[in-house]
């Protein structure tokens, strides 16, 4: 039995839930929207809110993750689609990674972080500027943004709507809001599904402790549309750059059947209205 409505579409009726998957965490899956959330229940706070403890070491690397270069690039592109200049806010900016390309693409970037050690790590290379801190209204002047975006951030935050409301305040008009977030229906977890094998999911390819929501195209949808959202684009895979050599060009042959099936990791570019 859950212990609080679907974060995404509020439903309340134990009924409409099913356990999704059982073993060192629990997910629930709501049956109206198809969102999986962790145990005790869609919208509980499941996850840490500081990450001091973080083995932060910048000695070898200039980045957490370099590999990811390729789809940092990718999504900066797509923004440029809908907004070539403006101000821009990465919620969860980590140690600014993906700022620092949007700063040399010419956005006026802003970043909250909440770790102390990642926002000042992102304040001294990104070049924009950091807040350190949990995102909420408070934290700036409405209408601030004409972008907003959430990278690999979406998953760890409990608190769905109260964040997306705290985004339409901060957006400008025509303002837009970028998401990219793992998806439940990326191949392992479709494998997972089908056989009831838990090994598909397995830590740190699939289940993840520190993920409290989960969602799929059509649950981000719901989630979107609730906060007064409109889609512009959503594109899943992207698999062409998430990895290099081989496997990139394979990837690029891959996208386009993945995207049509919805399968793959999502990215959401969406309009408030």
């Amino acid at each position: 039995m859950c212990a609080n409505p679907c974060a995404v579409c509020s439903e309340e009726d134990p009924a409409k839930f099913r356990i999704y998957f059982d073993g060192y965490i629990k997910l629930y899956k709501c049956l109206e929207c198809g969102f999986v959330a962790q145990y005790p229940g869609p919208g509980s706070n499941t996850i840490i809110t500081s990450n001091e403890d973080l083995d932060f070491d910048r000695d070898n690397q200039e980045n957490m993750y370099p590999e990811r270069l390729n789809g940092i690039k990718d999504i900066a592109r797509r923004i440029t689609a809908y907004k070539q200049s403006g101000t821009l806010l990465d919620v969860g900016c980590g140690d600014g990674f993906f700022l620092k390309q949007c700063v040399k693409m010419g956005f006026d970037c802003y970043g909250v972080e909440d770790s102390k050690a990642l926002s000042s790590y992102a304040a001294t290379r990104s070049e924009a500027h950091i807040v350190q801190g949990i995102y909420t209204k408070d934290l700036f002047s409405p209408g601030k943004f004409d972008i907003i975006t959430f990278i690999q951030v979406l998953e760890h935050i409990p608190s769905l709507l109260q964040v997306l409301d705290a985004v339409k305040y901060h957006l400008k008009p025509e303002g837009i809001v970028v998401i990219e977030v793992p998806s439940i229906k990326a191949p392992h977890f479709i494998a997972y599904e089908a056989t009831g094998i838990k090994w598909f999911v397995r830590p740190h390819n699939g289940v993840a402790v520190w993920h409290c929501n989960y969602f799929s195209p059509s649950s981000l949808n719901c989630l979107m549309n609730r906060a007064h959202i409109t889609q512009l684009s959503l594109v899943t895979g992207r698999w062409q750059y998430k990895y290099t050599g081989l496997l990139s060009k394979l990837g690029k042959l891959c996208d386009p059947l993945f995207n049509s099936f919805g399968i793959g990791g999502i990215l959401y570019i969406g309009k408030s209205v």
